[in-house]
């Protein structure tokens, strides 16, 4: 990423406390964007924040659960103001549960965890950064995803259908706000080396998936910085041209 090519821009990254969302606030930032830094870990968030300021950025930490309405839309509506717009919103935020449960062994409360998380949530925190979007003439929104539910399954039934579920939903978000110069776009990382991942590895393992495929996993890790540089690209003025989903390996 150039140092400079977000300069003036205002970025959003939601889950930026940690993994993928901490390289990502620290990879917009290198490239002069202000950011604001949502997450329901608030320290986390904080060190991400802080950590932007200590390299030259302007940034705060907000914290928020986006499955609450309401917070989503005052932590929006405060991060609009502190940095006087929005150009962009990344979403990072998710959770990963029940890896390696038959779908039998699912609860309906899981499921509904996990839905809630990882599409509901987007939904949430797309509905609400629209209007900065649009108020400031146009801008990008990038959701992460996954292979999994798009390309390929998933080990966990209610994190495999909330990825298919928030690629459709970027599909159908593309669609309507191109016309209001608003970019959107699915991200679609594969197996990353982040706290998340490693905790859905360990509920692998406990569920009983054979320990030599846990294993390969494991050592086929991605690093968050790659994504995170990927997403920082896709805030540029270099992607205004592409539609649709981005995956990364």
């Amino acid at each position: 990423m150039t140092m400079g090519m977000l300069a003036g821009r205002r970025i959003v990254v939601v889950g930026g406390g940690s993994g993928i969302g901490a390289a990502t606030v620290a990879a917009v930032a290198a490239a002069g964007a202000g950011v604001a830094v949502l997450d329901r870990d608030e320290p986390g968030a904080e060190a991400a924040a802080a950590a932007a300021r200590a390299a030259g950025a302007q940034a705060r930490a907000y914290r928020v659960d986006i499955t609450d309405e309401a917070q989503v839309a005052a932590a929006l509506d405060s991060a609009a103001a502190d940095l006087g717009g929005l150009d962009g919103l990344l979403h990072v935020a998710g959770i990963m549960r029940g890896q390696g449960l038959d779908v039998r062994e699912v609860s309906t409360q899981l499921w509904a965890e996990v839905i809630a998380a990882n599409l509901t949530g987007p939904f949430l925190v797309a509905k609400h950064a629209v209007p900065h979007l649009v108020a400031a003439g146009g801008g990008v929104i990038v959701l992460v995803a996954s292979k999994a539910g798009i390309v390929t399954g998933s080990g966990s039934v209610p994190y495999g259908a909330s990825k298919g579920g928030l690629h459709g939903l970027a599909l159908t978000l593309a669609r309507q706000l191109r016309p209001q110069g608003i970019r959107v776009h699915t991200l679609c990382p594969g197996d990353i080396d982040t706290p998340l991942m490693r905790r859905s590895l360990d509920e692998a393992r406990a569920n009983g998936a054979e320990a030599d495929r846990v294993a390969g996993i494991q050592a086929g890790l991605g690093r968050p910085e790659e994504v995170a540089q990927v997403l920082a690209l896709l805030c540029s003025s270099a992607a205004d041209g592409l539609d649709g989903a981005v995956f990364t390996s």
